[in-house]
């Protein structure tokens, strides 16, 4: 009988521990600020990097090098039989170690810090654990944790188009920067598929553009933080879901049907109650 896979907690714990170590020294450490003005079509841009946006590169790459060690642990990690690259476990884990390092640095009182702390070294164990138990296909905890890697997928998504969307900033900014993300985030999604790597990421490539393309266009409507996250959530959801069916070769009328429903009825929320 084979046996099944398990975690290797002492390798999760380091990770946690020093994720939860940076954040602690960060916030008694104070970085001075650099700033660079450049001119972008035809107009002035200031692209500002401040001690949060340190935090946020340095704990993504510490969270991706510890995912890293942590699937090295599994026995298929290094098997040509993987679903997929094994660089693409990676994804989520990086870009939700950026987003816990910008939510714990932003915390306005030290309870709100302290209590961001816990949940986001908590969330970041749960996301890794949950990549180990994704790693192979015949594991008995794939479905459930790439049921639970999908959900975080979208949850994601939002978090970084609401944050990025709500700074207001210009479109080359905000629209370079949602299409890196969704290009991440789609590029995860679809390589569950049997497909070669190529082709997802040709696919995740369009699917980021067309995300980008809706938010340059959105700037130009004054919708609100919330309402214009949604929409772009609305747009990655029906894109990415449709490329994944049609991978999957699953693609049918009922399908296009159940997304259109979804995203009309997302829409028209978004629409009625918009500020």
């Amino acid at each position: 009988m084979e046996e099944i896979p398990r975690l290797n907690r002492d390798r999760l714990s380091v990770l946690i521990a020093l994720v939860l170590l940076v954040c602690v020294l960060f916030r008694f450490i104070q970085l001075p600020e650099e700033s660079w003005q450049f001119n972008v079509l035809g107009s002035p841009l200031e692209i500002r990097i401040t001690g949060t946006w340190f935090l946020v590169a340095l704990l993504a790459a510490l969270v991706g090098m510890g995912t890293r060690y942590v699937l090295l642990g599994h026995p298929a990690a290094l098997s040509a039989q993987l679903p997929r690259p094994l660089y693409i476990s990676w994804v989520l884990p990086i870009l939700l170690g950026g987003m816990c390092a910008y939510l714990i640095a932003t915390a306005p009182i030290d309870g709100v810090w302290a209590a961001g702390l816990v949940a986001g070294g908590m969330v970041i164990g749960l996301a890794v654990a949950a990549e180990f138990g994704a790693l192979s296909i015949d594991a008995p905890s794939y479905a459930i944790s790439r049921l639970a890697l999908n959900v975080l997928a979208y949850l994601l998504a939002f978090a970084f188009f609401y944050v990025t969307y709500s700074t207001r900033a210009r479109s080359i900014i905000t629209a370079s920067s949602i299409t890196v993300v969704a290009f991440l985030i789609a590029l995860d999604l679809l390589s569950v598929a049997d497909v070669s790597v190529t082709r997802v990421a040709l696919y995740a490539g369009i699917i980021a553009l067309i995300v980008g393309q809706v938010t340059w266009a959105l700037n130009y409507w004054r919708l609100g933080s919330w309402s214009g996250s949604l929409a772009l959530l609305v747009v990655f959801y029906l894109s990415s879901g449709i490329t994944h069916q049609y991978l999957l070769e699953r693609l049918n009328l009922r399908v296009l049907f159940e997304f259109g429903i979804v995203a009309m009825l997302v829409l028209l929320a978004t629409l009625l109650f918009a500020p």
